[in-house]
């Protein structure tokens, strides 16, 4: 959905601008297609001590999984056979109720290694995840937190684009991560520069149910220019509402805000 123009240049350095309007508009969320640039893989690693972590980019709709299993997890079923081993790893995934995938973690390797222990997060909701372990003998056993799964909170991401539409990939959802993306071009005042360099950057505040206020930054340095560079918020578990506002400033002290006139934006949460 298309929005008004949002962008005041704030005259005080606050954290959100005084509204200049009554009644600031609605803010109206279309539903995107596309993850945005710069979101590496997640890595989710089930490591031998049974700990696990993710290594890479977030857990959010749109992205792809990699898995790294370490077969130490389930060593019950082993043995070779001509040379080989003859036991096998299958990895299994489920999004909310959706169908259950697989992939192959560890041991032989049906595929003969062609098939990456990798999956697409096609939606937000909740990651369950477990794996089993059978040789050609009847052998079975299972890492599946004693039939509870491993579970991950699969987030969002919001892209505030130049034509002042807001799209969404996926529900932002307590618990898990939310992507936020900007376009700079939604705040064009305030592009200082010292000795030939870009010399601002843009920063996204947030703060959850109304506590207190966060930065991150939106923009990040290449070569002698700033690129948009996305930020990945940790929404904490129980959370009802994101509020966001963001900020363009440069090494001269101007500063420029997009604020929903003052208003900010209310994004709730699953």
């Amino acid at each position: 959905m298309r929005l008004h123009s949002l962008v005041l240049a704030c005259l005080a350095a606050t954290f959100a601008c005084t509204p200049d309007e009554e009644e600031a508009p609605a803010v109206e969320v279309r539903e995107g297609t596309e993850l945005p640039a710069n979101i590496q893989p997640a890595l989710l690693e089930f490591r031998d001590n049974w700990t696990i972590v993710n290594s890479g980019g977030p857990l959010v709709a749109g992205n792809t999984v990699l898995v790294g299993y370490d077969d130490g997890r389930l060593t019950d079923c082993r043995g070779d056979q001509n040379g080989e081993p003859a036991w096998s790893i299958t990895g299994y995934h489920q999004l909310g109720a959706g169908d259950v995938g697989s992939f192959e973690a560890g041991g032989h390797s049906p595929s003969q290694g062609t098939e990456p222990p990798v999956f697409t997060l096609e939606d937000s909701g909740d990651l369950a995840m477990w794996f089993h372990n059978t040789s050609v003998w009847g052998c079975s056993a299972y890492d599946s937190n004693y039939g509870a799964n491993w579970h991950f909170g699969v987030g969002a991401s919001l892209s505030f684009k130049t034509d002042w539409v807001t799209e969404a990939l996926g529900t932002p959802r307590a618990g898990a991560p939310l992507v936020i993306a900007y376009d700079p071009a939604r705040l064009p005042d305030c592009r200082g520069t010292k000795y030939g360099h870009d010399a601002w950057n843009i920063r996204v505040h947030y703060r959850f149910d109304g506590g207190p206020a966060q930065y991150k930054l939106l923009t990040a340095p290449q070569s002698n220019l700033q690129v948009p560079w996305p930020a990945v918020l940790d929404v904490p578990a129980g959370a009802g509402e994101v509020e966001l506002w963001f900020e363009n400033q440069d090494y001269y002290g101007c500063k420029a805000w997009d604020s929903q006139f003052g208003a900010n934006y209310h994004i709730d949460l699953e």
